[in-house]
């Protein structure tokens, strides 16, 4: 069995390091020669009156919107942006789906046969086309998607309600048919669970399931949440037992999972993928990844 750590606290004292230089009659809070350009912040976000995904089984019927805006209301906008458009999130595959916009807020709506003539070739499974603006200020150029370094800082990402691109991806749509009955385990990062061992997966509703981890004591179901839009996963955090069989001093296990790209279904593959966080009383696991398959 694995030796799992609780992360309670992590403290960490930084020492001041000063550096000494040669001093310029420029030197300053901002050398002289430095060109600093305000840069409005646009947030891209999927519109949720559209289509969420681009469903192999149904393609033609795919119809996704999605907005830029000004993130702050009111704020200066930008001389223009081009509205560019990024192939399973490589930099380097790139191409420019709307050249020249200056008017904010505006919604824009994209078909598969849209994606297919920007890129020469057809949608694919698990392809990803993630929308967002080059911004330009004066004659300056500001990159959504840039070859070196990020397109946006850590200030405007972490804002909340902040959208850096709108993603549409290919999947195959959810079947509830296929989300019951016995999976088998590929891989499970926490290490309760071996490769090859069964779980059983029990239909809850149209859009969730649940399984057991038999290595709890007192083991409750541990419903999973689908978007069915998007098939996305969560888990709201939820008790799944009383103490883990493995140490019965780690009381209340808790597990949760976050609606992200990170956990999934994939009805094509008969495959779950969760990246689950597991909390006791005493304190946080951290998160693990979760793979089932059904044969």
């Amino acid at each position: 069995m694995k030796i799992r750590k609780i992360s309670i606290l992590l403290a960490v004292s930084l020492g001041a390091i000063i550096a000494f230089s040669g001093c310029k009659k420029d030197d300053g809070a901002i050398r002289s020669n430095v060109t600093i350009n305000d840069i409005p912040t646009i947030t891209t976000s999927v519109d949720a009156s559209g289509s969420q995904a681009i469903d192999l089984l149904n393609i033609g019927s795919f119809s996704g919107k999605f907005k830029i805006d000004l993130f702050f209301p009111g704020a200066t906008p930008p001389t223009k942006v081009d509205i560019v458009v990024r192939k399973n999130a490589s930099n380097t595959n790139l191409k420019v789906f709307k050249a020249g916009v200056t008017t904010f807020p505006t919604t824009y709506t994209i078909t598969a046969a849209d994606i297919a003539t920007l890129f020469g070739t057809a949608v694919a499974l698990g392809d990803s086309y993630d929308f967002a603006p080059d911004i330009y200020v004066g004659d300056r150029k500001f990159e959504a998607f840039p070859a070196v370094g990020a397109g946006s800082g850590a200030g405007p990402v972490a804002q909340p309600l902040y959208s850096e691109f709108a993603r549409f991806s290919a999947i195959c749509a959810y079947d509830q048919a296929i989300y019951q009955g016995v999976f088998n385990v590929v891989s499970d990062g926490f290490g309760d669970f071996s490769p090859g061992e069964a779980v059983t997966i029990t239909k809850i509703s149209n859009t969730s399931f649940s399984f057991i981890d038999p290595y709890v004591t007192g083991s409750l179901p541990i419903i999973v949440n689908v978007n069915t839009l998007n098939n996305q996963l969560s888990i709201t955090k939820q008790k799944i037992g009383n103490a883990f069989v493995w140490n019965l001093g780690y009381t209340n296990p808790n597990m949760a999972v976050a609606a992200s790209a990170s956990s999934f279904v994939a009805p094509c593959s008969k495959t779950i993928t969760l990246s689950i966080t597991y909390t006791v009383d005493q304190g946080s696991f951290g998160a693990y990844t979760l793979i089932l398959k059904k044969p």
